[in-house]
């Protein structure tokens, strides 16, 4: 199978094939076609088999009818929350979600412990559709109000090498 064939958007293959893939994994090749239906998807798989693809680029393609160039954070509200139990995993799959989605304008931002509290809080203000954040920091930005999840329609949670849960709200 190829990439074209999952139900993709042109754009979105047209990122994956500058990224040099060809031919998706059997995770995204499985994943891919029902996370666009908007299915839960289960899996589990080692490093390097296109986990953090099979739920991003359809993730992308999901929420591509919100993609806005406004100024306003309104127009702005988390739609898809990511969590992830360490800081390393949080920036890899944030890098990948601006990876592949440098051609939908939609904003992403990834938020984790150890660091200065205030310029997160800052991004999150402005407006994202997309958050990949640890537990404990989501905790400290929700309590602060600076993180407002009422709007999120998608749930992923990536522990790695070990599980990945997507969920998707009820309309």
């Amino acid at each position: 199978m190829r990439f074209e064939e999952l139900g993709l958007s042109a754009d979105l293959l047209q990122t994956v094939i500058e990224e040099g893939y060809e031919e998706p994994t059997p995770i995204p090749e499985r994943a891919i076609p029902l996370i666009l239906a908007g299915r839960d998807v289960l899996a589990a798989a080692q490093t390097g088999t296109g986990k953090t693809a099979a739920f991003t680029l359809p993730i992308l393609d999901r929420l591509r009818p919100y993609a806005n160039t406004s100024f306003s954070p309104a127009r702005h509200p988390v739609r898809c929350l990511v969590l992830t139990p360490t800081r390393e995993l949080a920036v890899q799959v944030a890098e990948a979600i601006r990876t592949y989605g440098r051609k939908v304008p939609l904003r992403a931002s990834v938020v984790y412990g150890g660091v200065p509290l205030d310029p997160q809080i800052k991004e999150l203000l402005a407006g994202i559709e997309i958050l990949v954040a640890t537990p404990g920091r989501l905790l400290d930005l929700v309590g602060q109000r600076a993180a407002n999840l009422t709007q999120v329609e998608i749930l992923v949670l990536d522990e790695g090498d070990r599980m990945l849960d997507m969920g998707f709200m009820p309309d």
